[in-house]
């Protein structure tokens, strides 16, 4: 439960695989950008605590307000619940940042620009700087109704509506950015000047974004046409596949599908987030 002595300006948090020359990047764009900003910043790493506490050396004074947690169960959707019901701080922007990107110097300012300048917007996502098809992807954003997953902001008495209504996202689910536009609507503003650099990727992160998007078409394909969202992610799934017939036949299609036959419904306790002194 958050507290009057937990409030700050900006809560920026950021979902982590832990690869350290990557994350202290990323850190010191965000402590960039912060500057001179009541800020804190959640760190949420996808592993255990041994691998977050190899990461502790690394990060003291990498970024105002740190705080790492270590989550067993470390989708996407899990890592956003348990900030959103367990972590977050009262502040007036929540940033939501994903490791592979430097966001920009003006990043968090144009986000909180956007949201001012609309009152009725709940949300604000930022524009990719660069990558295939840069341009295209900037106007899908521009048209409205999306956000953009790798670096988007929620207003704070959004995200506290969220939280005292009980509202959660699916467990096991990876693309949350979707099922968040979703509920925002038409309330997502778009910061101009809230831009990212994507960091270079080796053959290991190319696998790793190919396989997420293989994941991916089938999340969308088991979540859509729902009035109400599963408390898990991979019964639906799963269900959803049983039903298609030949659908993506591709090489990582096929692993998306082998891996979540592998896959099981995690155990309470790896849902919840392990402090890390850092």
């Amino acid at each position: 439960m958050t507290t009057a002595a937990d409030a700050c300006d900006w809560s920026i948090v950021l979902f982590t695989r832990g690869e350290p020359a990557r994350l202290t990047r990323c850190l010191a764009a965000i402590r960039q950008a912060a500057e001179g900003r009541d800020a804190r910043v959640t760190v949420l790493l996808r592993g255990d605590e041994r691998e977050a506490a190899a990461l502790v050396g690394r990060l003291g004074g990498a970024a105002p307000g740190l705080r790492l947690y270590a989550l067993p169960q470390g989708d996407r959707a899990n890592a956003w619940n348990q900030y959103v019901h367990a972590l977050r701080p009262l502040a007036a922007m929540h940033v939501f940042v994903e490791d592979h990107a430097a966001i920009g110097p003006k990043a968090l300012r144009s986000l909180a620009a956007a949201l001012a300048v609309e009152p009725m917007a709940e949300a604000a996502t930022a524009l990719p700087s660069g990558g295939r098809q840069v341009a295209a992807r900037r106007a899908r954003l521009r048209q409205g109704g999306r956000l953009h997953g790798t670096l988007h902001a929620l207003r704070g008495s959004f995200v506290e509506r969220l939280a005292a209504e009980g509202v959660r996202l699916p467990v096991g689910l990876e693309r949350i950015a979707p099922v968040l536009a979703r509920w925002l609507g038409d309330g997502i503003s778009v910061a101009e000047e809230a831009s990212w650099q994507a960091m270079p990727q080796g053959f290991g992160e190319g696998w790793r974004r190919r396989l997420q998007a293989a994941r991916a078409r089938i999340e969308e394909g088991a979540l859509a046409g729902r009035e109400s969202l599963p408390e898990f992610a991979l019964p639906a799934m799963r269900d959803w596949l049983a039903r298609q017939a030949g659908s993506g036949d591709g090489f990582f299609d096929w692993l998306a599908r082998r891996r979540l036959a592998l896959e099981a419904i995690p155990a309470p306790e790896a849902l919840r987030p392990r402090p890390v002194p850092v």
